[in-house]
């Protein structure tokens, strides 16, 4: 008899995460190849609260902790930022959603590059450190 499993990694999304090859669907993080990438995996769902499609697998797909809190604003801005969700098939809600997380990666890659990634280069000050 097969284990079941109650956690998300190996039971309840673990269907979504096969059918999108265990990868983000916004980064491409692959979890297929690297054990942390495969524990750094989460469900994401592209409708919101309310939506009756919201927990069919259809609406729901494969990201990585990051992208899926990446916009967390998302659903409460829709309206503001003229973004519709009706008759959207799941390729569309994705794509409809993607710049969105992008544009907050990308503004946290900024940041790491200039504050967090090592380098040869002499430390600098932080917001927080006052300057000597």
């Amino acid at each position: 008899m097969a284990a079941r499993f109650d956690d998300a990694l190996r039971g309840y999304a673990y269907p979504v995460h096969r059918r999108d090859g265990f990868k983000c669907v916004y980064c491409g993080l692959d979890g297929s190849t690297d054990f942390s990438a495969w524990l750094s995996l989460s469900w994401d769902h592209l409708l919101p609260n309310g939506d009756p499609r919201r927990d069919d697998h259809e609406f729901i797909v494969t990201a990585c902790l990051f992208c899926n809190v990446a916009d967390n604003q998302y659903f409460a801005r829709a309206r503001e930022r003229g973004i519709s969700f009706d008759g959207k098939t799941r390729a569309e809600l994705v794509s409809q959603r993607l710049p969105y997380v992008a544009k907050t990666r990308s503004a946290y890659r900024a940041f790491w590059d200039e504050r967090v990634r090592r380098s040869e280069r002499a430390p600098q000050p932080t917001d927080t450190e006052p300057a000597s």
